[in-house]
């Protein structure tokens, strides 16, 4: 873990706002009615982290590993120290992603108090599925996060990234899914959103989920975009 990662993190966990949001997440788990099958209980934990709890949890992390230090100016004037761009791109990609799997973490171990607390019979089977579930919602987050930060570095501003964000996380799958309905192009089926989707249903199916390769190509174009966009960006230091 390089000395900038270590400060990012710092100076995150110094916050209180993802605390704050992990703990109220948690407590829903833990005090919310339980469904009255164990294939309805994952099914709710699935929406849960999946689509409401993966856009919260995308917004603090979002400003406290971007915009905290565009608004105080100290990305600017670690550039000007001569910190390379790409390294700075690639720290802050790491920071999300470090942050994402914790808090996941976290969910996934109040969803198994929760199941012994329920009584439902669970199998372990499904309790692995959930955490490749979560691990899948890592992915999917940063994803996000890599486009949402690639409009921050274009324009330097974090309410263009944060509009980003939100609406990929919101309503990015519903609107892809409404036009390829419509339409009857294959437009969700394609995007990175619709390829994880169907990599974790083969991975449920039992067996390899081979669209999660390109969804990870996305990514990794999204990523290099992201470093070249920022090392041609003009600033003044």
């Amino acid at each position: 873990m390089n000395r900038l990662m270590k400060a990012d993190l710092k100076r995150i966990i110094a916050k209180p706002s993802m605390y704050v949001l992990v703990i109220l997440l948690t407590v829903f788990i833990l005090f919310k009615d339980a469904a009255d099958t164990s294939a309805a209980q994952m099914d709710l934990y699935k929406q849960l982290f999946g689509n409401i709890g993966l856009i919260f949890l995308s917004i603090p992390i979002f400003l406290s590993v971007y915009s905290d230090e565009i608004k105080s100016g100290i990305m600017i004037s670690m550039i000007g120290m001569g910190m390379e761009r790409r390294k700075i791109v690639l720290t802050k990609l790491k920071d999300a992603f470090l942050l994402y799997c914790g808090t996941y973490l976290i969910l996934f171990c109040a969803a198994l108090v929760k199941n012994v607390i329920s009584g439902l019979p669970i199998s372990p089977k499904q309790n692995a599925f959930l955490l490749l579930f979560c691990l899948f919602c890592v992915i999917r987050g940063l994803g996000i996060m890599a486009l949402a930060s690639l409009v921050l570095f274009l324009t330097m501003s974090a309410a263009g990234g944060m509009l980003v964000l939100v609406l990929a996380g919101a309503v990015g799958s519903g609107l892809l899914k409404v036009v390829q309905d419509r339409f009857k192009l294959p437009v969700y089926d394609m995007s990175y959103l619709g390829l994880l989707d169907s990599s974790f249903a083969d991975f449920q199916a039992g067996n390899f989920g081979i669209t999660i390769i390109p969804a990870l190509i996305y990514l990794a174009i999204v990523v290099a975009i992201n470093v070249a966009t920022f090392d041609r960006r003009e600033m003044d230091l």
